[in-house]
């Protein structure tokens, strides 16, 4: 099956390539602020915690409502104030619906990826300004379309300046009030280069099936999400709601918030699967994808800065009293002199640890460490190793971190080189592409990771 191009999310993460995939999520429309950082704040921690990359969902405005009468959200001011808090205070990115040209622009000072609804998929003049305000698009093909139609709206997109695109399976109308999925539409889609998005939740709709409102059948949503893994996805879109019964939209299609981490942890395995399997084989024959003008880089990238956790990595994760309550660490010495390899050839060095201590920071004096963080942060790790990017006028791409517990999921989940001691938690040896070390916290792994590095850079 053809790769992907991969598109970049916010300078945080990629959708696309032979990678995990994606969650897009969140309710269908934002009925309050409350709901809606609450929704948005569970699901960061379950992806935090399962390893998959999270990009928020939530509509300011249903437009396409079956009743005149239905509720439609708050509104695009007041929707756009919440997605922001939730963008600024969660670190999320953040995607909404567009329904008329005119609020593409206002609406991408805010959001970082347009949606277009599968019944305005052919609409040119929103497509066009979608494109021109350069964000990531994701276009839901319409349930009247067919895969292959999908190659008119990215020559529409790509004439507009943009090739940040997302291609959107939701279902295709089968009768009266019914929608069927074309697993094989996914492969053909797939066939014009760009990431495409599975979603789970409305592709078990029954438009206008209870009347004045859509019906759906949300026990469906594991089985296809799982199938449309199993074809291989690059991202999946789902709706979840605290208590769909009574969302304002879409209620018996949205999953349940507290059904949401056993369904992705089935998902996980079944895309582990998919993308060990199916992109390591070469087709016998694919045809050729549009072509695209934007270059992009393959292969390892050039490391710049080396950062790495302290316990359970430069230790092996003891705490250690004297009989005075004074705590000790037990540093190995192959890892100093590591540290002190790579900054000879020129990449900085640097600590990032939760906790605070004085022996960190002795340990930190005596190898002459380029920086250390000590003690939790506003954003966690991933804000100060971008702190220090900024310092150093480089791209999170370009550093290499080392941890092992879940407080490092965020940060080894965006750089460019990421690594694990073997005596790592379940959940951070399952971050995509990260490097599993033979070695053990504090028995030689980071030297073991800064020597991967070296002979990558060709130092």
């Amino acid at each position: 099956m053809l790769q992907t191009e991969k598109i970049n999310v916010c300078n945080l993460f990629d959708i696309g390539g032979n990678q995990r995939f994606v969650l897009i999520a969140g309710p269908c429309a934002i009925e309050s602020e409350e709901m809606t950082l609450q929704v948005a704040s569970t699901l960061k921690d379950i992806c935090l915690e399962l390893g998959i990359h999270l990009i928020f969902k939530s509509s300011f405005d249903k437009a396409n409502r079956s009743s005149v009468n239905s509720p439609r959200g708050v509104g695009m001011e007041r929707g756009l104030a919440i997605l922001q808090r939730v963008k600024t205070e969660l670190n999320l990115p953040i995607v909404t619906d567009v329904h008329e040209s005119w609020q593409c622009a206002p609406v991408a000072q805010v959001a970082d990826m347009l949606q277009i609804p599968a019944f305005l998929s052919r609409q040119t003049d929103l497509l066009v300004a979608a494109a021109k305000t350069g964000k990531i698009v994701n276009v839901k093909k319409g349930q009247f379309m067919a895969p292959w139609d999908m190659k008119n709206v990215v020559t529409k997109l790509q004439e507009a300046g943009n090739e940040n695109i997302l291609l959107c399976e939701r279902g295709t109308s089968f009768g009266y009030n019914n929608l069927v999925v074309d697993m094989t539409g996914l492969v053909e889609m797939r066939q014009y280069g760009y990431p495409i998005v599975f979603d789970a939740t409305h592709a078990v709709q029954k438009p206008g099936g209870q009347g004045t409102s859509t019906g759906g059948n949300r026990d469906m949503v594991p089985y296809l999400m799982r199938a449309a893994l199993a074809v291989g996805v690059d991202a999946i879109f789902a709706e979840v709601h605290p208590d769909p019964d009574n969302a304002f939209s879409d209620g018996p299609n949205q999953i349940h918030l507290s059904k949401i981490k056993s369904i992705l942890s089935q998902a996980i395995a079944i895309d582990d699967i998919t993308k060990n399997s199916l992109f390591d084989q070469t087709d016998i024959a694919t045809p050729e994808p549009i072509h695209h003008t934007t270059q992009h880089t393959v292969g390892r990238p050039t490391i710049k800065l080396f950062l790495t956790d302290v316990d359970g990595v430069l230790t092996d994760a003891g705490m250690y009293y004297s009989e005075n309550g004074d705590e000790l660490k037990k540093f190995n010495t192959h890892d100093g002199m590591g540290l002190q390899i790579i900054r000879k050839a020129g990449i900085k060095t640097g600590i990032i640890t939760s906790e605070n201590t004085k022996m960190v920071e002795r340990r930190y004096n005596k190898l002459k460490l380029d920086y250390l963080y000590q003690g939790k942060r506003e954003g966690g790790k991933l804000a100060a190793a971008l702190e220090i990017c900024e310092k150093e006028g480089i791209s999170i791409k370009e550093v290499a971190y080392i941890g092992d517990d879940v407080n490092c999921l965020d940060l080894l989940s965006e750089v460019g080189m990421a690594a694990c001691p073997a005596s790592a938690v379940t959940a951070i040896k399952q971050v995509p592409h990260i490097t599993h070390l033979s070695k053990k916290g504090g028995e030689g792994c980071v030297r073991e990771f800064i020597e991967l590095i070296m002979s990558g850079n060709n130092l």
